[in-house]
């Protein structure tokens, strides 16, 4: 199923829902209960055999041949797709926190878990964390993790980012905590709860079936390699409407224009860093051997010394009007706040009162941070500074050489050259020299075909046009960039063309 496939179907379930939710949950129903049609099918033969079996066996007479070897077939069949289906997730990496750790953490956890606890037929249910986890990422996620696959025993694993503690203040941070402990029940009843984890376990089956070991493996991997994506899909309307009551769930726990000043600030801090502040640090690469600071250690500083840079009028509004991608069930953020019926606020930042403080000897946690990063960043960084300083060097040496005494692989080596230096417009223009030298250049025509559609010129398209032309092994590669480019864009005619054209060539 492509995306165009992908968002008209959800598009006609969206509509299907606002007019009846009911009969919605009820299509729901049959398409999660469609993933267990062939165990079952399997079950209730290796039964049927087994009853025919036993039948003989007490009458006194031999069972027939072909009961037995359905009875062998049935169960194998069944024990292999059980074995297929049932895995267990992996949990999330990062520093494992328990209450004598963190007790500010545990106690805001414990907290919320009984504000949020449910009552149904006057039982009462809490939800249950099993573990918390910390790690650098700028985020907060509700991680269920299946130990028998897409059968259930789920553990609630809570992953932290160290980074998102340092940006909001502990009511905020409760908010959104409160939104993850909502996927566990609070916000919704046992059936949807039931069908938000069996999404992840679904999902995270696919790449298992990647590499199947058995032709029965392979035979599962082509029935759901069919089925996921439409599971997918049916209940991406449901998991959508989830995000919405686990919102109003954790408004209903804490306060609603708190969580309304949250979301803002994960929008506009997570911008930050992502486009100022780990591209300032990354910058620096070409010009010095190795990092000048440890990233975690300053970021409680940057955020608040850096306020103006991320408390962008601008930026608040291009978040409220931007939408996620089409499989994103997380909606964008106009649309919550919208949901909870409160106003966008610029959200205020204090450093000596942020959610940080929760983990008690937050020192230790933010050098555990860097000590990570150093480990994962440092050796590459040393590696990428020396490859630049030589890029740089052999680029020079081209430079200073007339343009018309390049040969054509030495045009390619310097376009590859500036490519490496982020040098994009340059490694163009040669580019664009090298294939009116040599049109059957085809690795020059591919790479300037996907460098322009990537800044939406669509003289790529013809350029990958003649790199197909050119080299036939290119023919996928051509095929899905420009295909791809041209669906993307809803264009679904001209993409069939397209391929048409580049496959008769």
């Amino acid at each position: 199923m492509d995306t165009t496939d992908f968002a008209i179907l959800v598009g006609r379930l969206e509509r299907d829902c606002d007019r009846s939710p009911r009969n919605y949950a009820l299509r729901v129903a049959l398409v999660a209960a469609l993933g267990y049609l062939l165990p079952a099918l399997l079950a209730i033969g290796a039964v049927v055999s087994l009853i025919f079996v036993l039948i003989a066996a007490v009458a006194g007479r031999t069972p027939d041949v072909w009961a037995i070897a359905c009875l062998v077939v049935a169960a194998s069949l069944l024990v292999a797709t059980l074995r297929s289906l049932s895995f267990e997730t992996a949990p999330p990496s990062g520093r494992d926190v328990g209450p004598d750790d963190a007790p500010g953490l545990f106690a805001a956890i414990d907290e919320l878990v009984q504000k949020m606890s449910t009552s149904r037929n006057g039982t009462t249910t809490t939800a249950a964390i099993h573990w918390v986890t910390l790690d650098r990422e700028f985020g907060l996620a509700l991680r269920q993790c299946a130990r028998r696959g897409v059968f259930g025993g789920y553990v609630n694993h809570l992953q932290i980012g160290v980074p998102l503690l340092m940006a909001l203040s502990i009511a905020e941070f409760k908010t959104v905590l409160a939104h993850e402990i909502g996927h566990l029940g609070a916000a919704h009843n046992r059936f949807s709860s039931w069908i938000y984890r069996l999404r992840t376990s679904w999902l995270a089956l696919l790449p298992k079936f990647d590499t199947p070991e058995t032709l029965w493996d392979r035979a599962l991997a082509t029935i759901y390699a069919r089925y996921i994506p439409y599971f997918h899909a049916y209940t991406f309307v449901m998991a959508r409407n989830h995000e919405y009551a686990a919102d109003r769930a954790a408004a209903r726990a804490t306060n609603n224009r708190v969580l309304g000043r949250a979301l803002v600030k994960l929008a506009l801090i997570g911008r930050f860093l992502a486009e100022v502040f780990w591209r300032r640090l990354f910058d620096e690469v070409e010009k010095v051997p190795e990092p000048q600071y440890m990233p975690y250690a300053v970021m409680p500083r940057a955020l608040t010394f850096a306020q103006k840079e991320w408390q962008r009028s601008d930026w608040l509004h291009a978040s409220l009007r931007s939408y996620d991608g089409e499989d994103e069930v997380h909606p964008g953020l106009g649309e919550r706040l919208a949901a909870l019926d409160v106003p966008p606020e610029m959200p205020t930042h204090v450093a000596e009162k942020t959610a940080l403080s929760l983990l008690g000897d937050a020192t230790a946690v933010v050098k555990w941070c860097d000590e990570q990063w150093r480990e994962e960043y440092v050796p590459a960084w040393r590696k990428r500074h020396e490859t630049i300083r030589e890029a740089h060097w052999k680029i020079a040496q081209y430079e200073n050489a007339a343009e018309a005494d390049l040969k054509t692989e030495d045009l390619w080596q310097k376009a590859s050259l500036l490519l490496d230096v982020a040098r994009e417009h340059e490694a163009i223009e040669t580019l664009q020299t090298l294939v009116t030298r040599d049109e059957k250049a085809a690795q020059a025509q591919f790479l300037l075909g996907r460098l322009l559609l990537e800044r939406g010129d669509e003289r790529g398209l013809q350029h990958l046009t003649l790199a197909a032309r050119s080299d036939p092994e290119l023919l996928d590669a051509v095929g899905e960039l420009g295909y791809g480019y041209l669906i993307e864009r809803g264009r679904r005619g001209e993409a069939q063309r397209f391929w048409d054209r580049v496959s008769a060539a």
